[in-house]
Formats: structure tokens, sequence, C-alpha cells
């Protein structure tokens, strides 16, 4: 290898090109090249090393108490721990014939302390060190309109009258800007006439057209601020069932944005998509729409969208399938008696790939809840097929024990707290997590509440409750490798549910009302709950390891496997690598700090 090759070798692998070119240089005079055989023990905890080892050709395999954590390839490093600290835990054999750069251990140190991107790549907090390793691993990738806001697209000229403007003015002013929408302005508050309202409300209603606009139009009419992302703008276009948003400066509309300007910009069917669901008009219909959302995964996951993102544009097309086959299925003289609720990572947002269904059914009291076991039967029938596993622990609306009155599931609220089945806890959990999608909301709120209230001096209650955020060891070692089996990570028990699970009891204890994970860390930061760093730590795993997970699942979707939460971390590079182990470390140091401060060592 040339003295040019091996510079350009060096300078792709992360943090080496960080290095100023003296310091590369510096490198350089104080790197060789080695040869190792197969089986050569190059660290163990009875022997550090006196380098910093870089792999040109061959594997190294790491293992830990005689336990395969790691295999290391071409342009992965190790162990800067080691070198550092000047312990391991972990014993580094060579698994094939090694070639490999070794940096002298007195260089590499020095590096660290004169170059602080350098440093901070090895000993900066986790969150620092994880987003590093995010915006190496994908900032090339992420699309353009990630970053895109309202002000970088074309925006049109709003045609805006006044409330006391006639029919006929209005009509003939929007004639004259080109446009069919028609801006009605009241005071601070802004309505909406379109070209369906013109048909049906005047054309067809034979309306006067001397009568002043603001009688035909419909508010509020839906605005967005000009600096909002783009991707934000074409989540409220799918929530609202809309083809327009007013674009507002200084709480003034100053241009309009339609959905076909957005949908070329961002060249996906989203939108299509909740088009398509909100027109059907049978079952088939409505399941060939559902069946397109595996579709919108996949185009925004290769995109590079960030998996929150796309958690919520999936969160608002499964709820309008469940909402439009719940009336579908059920007599409309039923719909404003009941409240469907989806719960558990559907409640919170946070089911992107269909892996079960937790939901439930709350009836209004005086209703007789047999009534809609046979229609709440076919409900989840019919959720089966389109792709909605069933739930194993049968919470379902088809299971009578989901599907009951408000007064029922008072006194069901009741018996969770009680604690006295270990299923109660985790029964209050999913429950925690739910929202309405269909029927009257006001039938769940009160439950809410209700949670709320009980949960208030029921510090043990809480500790128990707290204590299944501990229920899996977190897949890594002492001095951070990582811990596999022949089948892999199982990276939600590993991970996420600890997170999950601990935000969860964190939100409960002090009456955040938010339901997504992300917004309930936001909230108990706010709260002085959480310190920043840990907030902001945790915020970054979760990402991480929910990218993780819909990576694998969606390879799984593609290979047409069955959908599980296992990852083959053997595949990985080493910056993906890197960011999962960062990612437990997280995990580890938060579980920590719920055990703390629940006080859970008391339980034992």
């Amino acid at each position: 290898m040339s003295l040019h090759d091996q510079e350009n070798f060096i300078k792709e692998i992360h943090p080496f090109d960080k290095l100023t070119t003296h310091e590369l240089d510096t490198a350089f005079k104080n790197m060789d090249i080695a040869y190792y055989q197969k089986d050569t023990v190059l660290i163990s905890p009875d022997h550090t090393s006196d380098y910093f080892f870089i792999i040109i050709k061959g594997e190294v395999s790491e293992y830990n108490n005689d336990e395969l954590t790691f295999v290391y390839h071409e342009q992965d490093e190790f162990d800067a721990d080691s070198l550092i600290y000047n312990k391991t835990s972990s014993k580094f054999i060579v698994s094939e014939d090694l070639i490999c750069y070794e940096l002298k251990k007195k260089t590499f140190l020095e590096l660290i302390n004169t170059n602080s991107k350098f440093k901070n790549f090895f000993l900066k907090n986790l969150s620092s060190r994880l987003q590093t390793l995010k915006n190496k691993e994908y900032g090339s990738d992420i699309s353009s309109f990630m970053f895109s806001k309202v002000g970088d697209i074309y925006l049109h000229e709003p045609c805006i009258v006044d409330k006391t403007c006639n029919i006929r003015n209005a009509i003939e002013k929007s004639i004259a800007k080109g446009t069919s929408t028609i801006i009605v302005e009241n005071g601070t508050e802004y309505g909406v006439v379109t070209d369906s309202v013109l048909k049906k409300d005047v054309l067809l209603a034979h309306q006067n057209l001397e009568l002043p606009i603001v009688e035909i139009a419909k508010f509020p009419f839906v605005c967005v601020q000009k600096d909002d992302f783009l991707f934000s703008v074409l989540l409220t276009l799918v929530k609202h069932s809309i083809k327009r948003v007013g674009v507002l400066e200084d709480g003034k509309i100053t241009g309009l944005l339609k959905q076909a300007d957005i949908l070329s910009y961002f060249a996906n069917h989203s939108h299509i998509v909740s088009v398509k669901i909100a027109k059907s008009a049978t079952i088939e219909e409505l399941r060939a729409a559902s069946d397109d959302v595996n579709k919108t995964i996949k185009s925004l996951y290769d995109k590079s969208l960030k998996t929150g993102y796309i958690a919520k544009m999936v969160a608002e097309l499964n709820a309008k399938v469940y909402e439009k086959l719940f009336n579908i299925v059920l007599p409309e003289t039923l719909h404003d008696k009941c409240a469907l609720l989806v719960m558990g990572s559907e409640g919170r947002d946070e089911q992107i790939i269909k892996t079960d269904q937790d939901n439930a059914l709350v009836i209004e009291d005086g209703q007789d809840p047999s009534i809609y076991y046979p229609y709440m039967q076919e409900f989840t029938k019919q959720l089966i097929s389109f792709g909605f596993p069933e739930c194993e622990g049968n919470i379902m609306v088809s299971n009578p024990y989901w599907c009951k009155t408000q007064s029922e599931f008072m006194k069901q609220i009741d018996t969770w707290f009680l604690g006295t089945d270990m299923e109660h806890y985790m029964d209050l959990a999913i429950f925690f997590d739910a929202k309405c999608v269909a029927g009257d909301v006001s039938l769940f709120e009160p439950l809410k509440h209700e949670i709320f209230k009980l949960v208030k001096e029921k510090n043990v209650y809480m500790a128990y409750f707290a204590n299944a955020t501990l229920n899996f060891e977190t897949p890594i070692t002492l001095f951070s490798s990582l811990k596999t089996t022949k089948e892999g990570i199982d990276i939600k028990k590993g991970g996420i549910f600890a997170i999950v699970q601990g935000v969860r009891s964190l939100a409960l204890e002090n009456g955040v009302m938010e339901n997504s994970t992300v917004a309930r860390i936001k909230k108990l930061h706010k709260l002085n709950i959480l310190e920043k760093d840990l907030a902001s730590e945790l915020i970054e795993a979760l990402g991480l390891l929910s990218r993780l997970r819909l990576q694998g699942h969606i390879l799984k979707l593609k290979e047409g496997k069955a959908i599980n939460n296992m990852i083959d971390v053997s595949s990985f590079g080493k910056i993906e690598r890197d960011m999962l182990k960062d990612s437990f470390s997280i995990v580890n140091t938060f579980k920590k700090f719920i055990t703390h401060h629940f006080h859970l060592g008391n339980l034992h």
C-alpha cells in the first residue's frame, strides 16, 4: 500500500477525518503495518496493548467471559477504552489472518489531548457522541426535503376578502386572481370558501349572491408558518384530510400552499393513501388502501426520513383506517355512544410496521355491551385481514375485558391500582398510553383523569409499576461490549422497552398528559424530573434503537419473513455498532436513574 493510499484509507475512518494535516502526519509517522496469524491474542484483561488497531484486512473477534460479543472487519478500529483506562474485561483474538495498522499508544493519547473533536468522539457525553455517529452514518443520505421549509417552495398568491364582501364580488376577485380558493378575513380569524363550497352552498342551493361571503365560509382555515418544515405541513394535510393551507407571516396570510405542490416536492404518495382511505366505501377498498401504508413506510425509510416522522405519518394513516373500519362495521346509530381506543405503541404513535393490535372500546353508561360484541368480533377479524396481527395477550375489542362501559372501566382502573396481580401493572401501562381514534372522545377523557387521581400518594404501587423497567437485561457488558446470541439481539427487550416503561412510569407519577415517549421526556425535563443531558441522551438512544428496529422489520418484509424484534449485528459496520453500544449504555444509565428514583432496591 502506497503512502497516498495509506493516507486515504485513514482519512476515511472516523474520527481520524477530524485530524489536521499536521496531526495526520504525526499519526502516520507513528503508525506501522503489522501481521498477526489466526488465533493470536491481541488484548486481554491480563495483557493490555500498547497500540490502537485499525484493520486493513482480516477479522478480530471480541470475547467477554468466553462469550463472543463482536467481530471487527476492514476499517474497524479497537480498543480505545483499554488505552485510555488502561484496563479491559474483553479478549481480542485474531479470527482470520490479520493485516492492520498499529498506532502507538503514546501518539494516540497525544492526539486525544491536542484535538478536541478526536477527543470528544471517545470521551464526550453519550448523547453528543451518538449524534456525531448518526450524522456520520446517515448524514450524506438524508434527503434534502428533510430540511426544506415552507418558504423554500412556491407559494400561490392568496385571494383574501373581508367578511363583509358579498359572494358575487368575492367570486369575481378570485377569478381575477386565477384561483378557486377564497380566504375570508374575520378580524384575527380566517375562513375559507373552496370550489366545492361554491358548487354545493351557492350554485345548487340557489344562494343569493349579494349575501356576505362570511355566511358560507368554513372556519377555521388551517394555516402554517413560513418557517415550518414541509414534512410537518404534510402531516397536517394528512391529519385534516385537506388540500390546501394558508401560510402565515406575523399573523397574516401571505401565501397559499396546495397539496399538489407539496406532493410534487416530496414525490411520495402518503397523502394519496390518505385520500384512498377516506374514499373507501367497502372493506375491500379499505383493505387495499391499508396495504399501501407499508409502501409509504418503505418509501419514507428509503429517503432516510427520521423514524419519529415516519411513525407520526403511519399513526395518522392507521388512525384513519381504524376510524373508517369502525364506521363501516358498526351501525351509525351506535357511533356516538362509544369510544374506540388504540393502546400501547399505537397509542403512543410509535408502532410503524404492524406488529400486533392493542385496542379497547369504552361504551356509554346505560348501553348494553353485549350489543357491541358481534360488531367488535368482526372489527378484530377484519383488522387481522388488514395485516394487524392478533394480540397474543388478547388485548382487543373482541375480548369483553376490553369492551365495556365507562363505569366498568372506572371499576377496572380501581382494580388495577390494587396491584394484586402482575398483569394489573401491564394492563394499566397499556391503557395509560391509549388515545381515541373514533367515536366520542369525551367517554375516554374521564378515565385518564381517574388514573392520575388514583396514582397520587401511591409510592409503593409506583415502585412495582416502574420495576418492570428492569425486566430485561441490557445486552452490553460492563466495559461496553455487545452481548449477542446466534439469533442476534432483541432490540425491543434490550433497549426500547426500558426507555418506554421508565419514561411512562415517570409520566404517570408526575401527571404528564402527553402520550408519545419523546413528548413525555421533553415534558419531564421541563418539570425538572430529568436533567437536560439525560433527556437528550434518551431521545437520541430511542431514535437510534427505533431506527435499527425498523431497519430489521423492513428487511424481513422484503425477505417475506415473520416480523420480530431480533437484529443481526454481525453485518453492521463499525459506526452502527458504536451507535448501538452507546445507546445501550444510555439505557443502563437510565435504569440506574429509575432504580434510584423509585427506590427499587427496597423491593428486593
